[in-house]
C-alpha cells in the first residue's frame, strides 16, 4: 500500500472519530455538563487534525494524528476505569465498540506511518524530506 494512501487514510478515521463524537454530542451528550462539550472539542480537533494530515506530508501532522487517536482511546478507557468529571461509561456498545475500532485503526495507520519515516521512506515525492 502507497504510504501516501495510507495518510489519506488515517486523516479519514481522525475525521470519522471526530463525526462520532460529534453524532454524539447531539444524540444524548449535551445534557452532560463538562462531558459534553468535550464531545464538541474532539469533534472539532478531529476535524483540524484531519485536514491538517491530509494537507500536510510532514511529521508534526502525523504526530498530532496519534496524539489524538491515542488521547481519545484514553479517555474512554478512562471513563470506564474510574469515570472522568463524575461521569462513568460503559466499556461495551455499539457507539463504544464503533468510536474504539475507528481510533485503534488510526493507531495503527499513524504509527505505521511513523515507522515508515523513521526508516527514511518518504509518504510522496522523489526526495526524501527532514524529519
Amino acid at each position: 500500500m502507497q504510504l501516501t494512501l495510507l495518510r489519506w487514510i488515517g486523516a479519514g478515521l481522525v475525521l470519522a472519530a471526530g463525526a462520532v463524537h460529534l453524532y454524539l454530542y447531539f444524540d444524548y451528550f449535551h445534557r452532560i455538563a463538562t462531558i459534553g462539550p468535550l464531545f464538541l472539542l474532539n469533534a472539532a480537533g478531529g476535524a483540524g487534525v484531519a485536514v491538517w494530515v491530509a494537507a500536510r506530508d510532514r511529521l508534526a501532522p502525523l504526530l498530532a494524528g496519534l496524539g489524538f487517536a491515542v488521547a481519545t482511546l484514553a479517555g474512554f478507557f478512562l471513563s470506564v476505569a474510574v469515570g472522568l468529571f463524575g461521569y462513568h461509561e460503559r466499556l461495551r456498545g455499539p457507539w463504544q465498540e464503533t468510536a474504539g475500532l475507528i481510533e485503534a485503526l488510526a493507531v495503527v495507520a499513524f504509527c505505521t506511518l511513523l515507522a515508515a519515516r523513521a526508516r527514511g521512506r518518504v509518504t510522496s515525492g522523489a526526495h526524501p524530506r527532514a524529519v
